[in-house]
């Protein structure tokens, strides 16, 4: 890895950052101390790692990230300068903060005490408070990105994973990003994040400073994981009974698992801080009013109260006025002198420290060397010669490799020919070293939730490739399969490939024509297309005489594609409605008006002849 990243060291980026030294290598971009020539100052510059600039997912991560710094702009937050794409380069030139990181300095001094706890969790949730403000989640707050420079502020830094509240978000299925110790639960699981979930990290970093020790952890990263939404910690106040209960409460309303039982916004959790701080100042105050009423010293070291019982000076012996303006004389001599040597003592103390940390480098030689390379060499052999113990701090870590032989050195940092000013606690130089080929077993992942899985896998040193494949028996998102099975023994480094399941599959139909069709013939068509229609599907309706048994309407037009299985509802013509037909009535006889009816006369009907 350090061949991959040091050779941009001695290079120029636009003519304008020289590349000095690396500060940090992650799992997506490489921070590199450098100095800008045009503004005169150092300057630390982000920049994609070789190995993953082609992939789309970091390159949208690190885009992601250089969209929300750009928005940030706030003490608490470290600052960026510019965002840059030169060609197929894009890097990110940020503020050089001359500092340890928050993790290193809970490794130096252990649990904190509550005042420092309470004076960097203010200023890491007043960082948060402004960047949710512009819609921001960090997602990665733990305590290797909040920053200390010596001026004794904290510095959020890193938002590489962040993500901005607008996006889309994903479901279940997202992977879980962030650092497992501090990540949320709904961020372990995948779920959807907000706000909050920046508040339940900072309630972990809280945990650790006031205790000094995490309040989740095992052997695996899942086992972590799992606790996070399974476990509930001990209470701070059982691990350091010097925790006011105050600030424990605080931490452990920022760490509940359920979002909603969460302070809802980094303002409402820094309003509760500052009533703690503020309550902690009126505490003081009453001790100390107390102590002057009973005449009794308070309890806190430093708070010192004058009591009142002084016995009367007496008058015997007071000075005349000629007397007491000679006394006045001398003493402001006296105090004059005295002042005059303070400022001597503190002028040439002042010089001392320049000259030791600035001054003394500027005007006297200082004796430098390179790093020799030592990839490639038996570790044993480096650490054992005392010629380079008496130049180098070495610190050794052991990785699996499948390439160098077991005790080899794979990497070193600094790189090689690194140039380093010779200091006599010695050079700190760390080496990694193969510890060889180690075997693992494949665990049985099968029907295990495929981000839990990925963790396993990780954490026995493995990679991990995932294919998604549809199935009806799998839950979505849980693992089918695995290559090689559970139980294979393979080394520390190889791939293991998970199937997983994409959920059932899903086949489309098109709806076929089936006005004019008779009842018999449309529902053998749908059946051919995988689509149903039952009696209940079909409602029968008055036509013309020509529609009648015939398919009228149907509620999908045809060609539409829906799902298999679909019901498709049809109407079938009945013909026009049957009318009543009229009885004839019977025709009344008519009687002309030149004969009479008489019994002699015949009878002469209206449309009938006579005999």
């Amino acid at each position: 890895m350090e061949n991959k990243v040091s050779w941009r060291l001695g290079k120029t980026l636009d003519g304008r950052y020289e590349m000095l030294s690396v500060l940090g290598i992650g799992g997506m971009a490489v921070v590199y101390k450098a100095f800008d020539h045009k503004l005169k100052r150092n300057v630390a510059i982000k920049v994609l790692r070789d190995d993953v600039a082609m992939d789309v997912d970091s390159r949208r991560r690190f885009r992601t990230e250089y969209q929300a710094v750009g928005m940030l702009s706030h003490p608490n937050i470290r600052a960026v300068y510019d965002v840059v794409s030169s060609g197929d380069t894009e890097y990110i030139v940020m503020e050089y903060v001359d500092g340890i990181n928050l993790k290193q300095y809970l490794k130096k001094k252990g649990a904190l005490s509550w005042r420092e706890t309470l004076h960097f969790s203010t200023q890491i949730a007043k960082a948060l408070s402004h960047a949710h403000s512009k819609g921001i989640i960090h997602m990665d707050i733990k305590p290797q990105n909040i920053i200390l420079p010596k001026d004794g502020t904290a510095k959020v830094a890193d938002f590489g994973i962040a993500q901005l509240e607008e996006s889309e978000q994903g479901d279940s299925g997202e992977e879980a990003v962030g650092s497992i110790h501090y990540i949320s639960p709904e961020q372990a699981r995948g779920e959807t994040v907000d706000a909050r979930s920046d508040i339940y990290s900072l309630g972990v970093v809280m945990y650790e400073m006031l205790t000094g020790q995490l309040p989740f952890d095992g052997e695996t990263v899942g086992e972590v994981a799992l606790k996070h939404f399974t476990v509930i910690p001990d209470a701070p106040t059982a691990i350091n009974p010097d925790i006011p209960p105050e600030l424990e409460e605080i931490t452990l309303k920022a760490m509940q698992p359920d979002p909603n039982d969460r302070y809802r916004t980094a303002d409402e959790m820094l309003a509760d801080l500052e009533d703690f701080r503020k309550g902690q100042t009126a505490a003081v105050g009453k001790e100390v009013r107390q102590a002057l009423a009973e005449n009794t010293p308070p309890k806190r070291d430093e708070v010192h109260v004058i009591s009142r019982n002084v016995p009367r000076i007496s008058t015997a012996g007071e000075l005349s006025k000629e007397g007491y303006t000679r006394r006045r004389a001398r003493e402001r001599r006296i105090s004059n002198l005295l002042g005059l040597g303070l400022v001597l003592v503190f002028a040439l103390g002042l010089f001392g420290f320049v000259w030791s940390y600035w001054l003394g480098d500027i005007f006297s030689d200082a004796e430098r060397t390179d790093v020799p390379n030592f990839v490639g060499s038996v570790a044993e052999n480096i650490t054992s010669d005392e010629a380079m113990t008496s130049l180098f701090n070495f610190t050794v870590v052991y990785k699996a490799d499948t390439v160098y032989e077991e005790g080899v050195i794979t990497a070193q940092d600094p790189a090689a020919g690194t140039s380093r000013m010779i200091v006599s606690e010695g050079i700190d130089v760390q080496l990694t070293v193969s510890s060889g080929i180690q075997l693992v077993e494949v665990p049985d992942l099968i029907n295990h939730p495929y981000t839990e899985a990925q963790v396993q896998l990780q954490t026995l040193g493995l990679n991990v490739e995932i294919i998604l494949e549809e199935s009806s028996s799998i839950t979505e998102n849980y693992v089918i399969s695995t290559d090689p099975v559970s139980g294979t023994s393979i080394a520390s480094g190889e791939t293991v490939t998970l199937t997983v399941s994409a959920g059932p599959s899903v086949s489309y139909a098109t709806v076929p024509d089936l006005v004019g069709m008779t009842k018999t013939e449309a529902l053998l068509a749908l059946q051919q297309e995988g689509l149903v229609c039952s009696e209940s599907d079909i409602t029968y309706v008055t036509s013309s005489a020509s529609e009648s048994g015939l398919v009228i309407w149907q509620n999908y037009t045809s060609g539409t594609q829906v799902v298999s299985g679909t019901a498709v509802y049809i109407q079938i013509g009945t013909g026009p409605s049957a009318t009543a037909t009229p009885t004839p009535t019977e025709t009344p006889a008519v009687v002309t008006d030149e004969t009479e009816n008489t019994d002699d006369a015949p009878e002469t009907v209206e449309g009938e002849g006579t005999e």
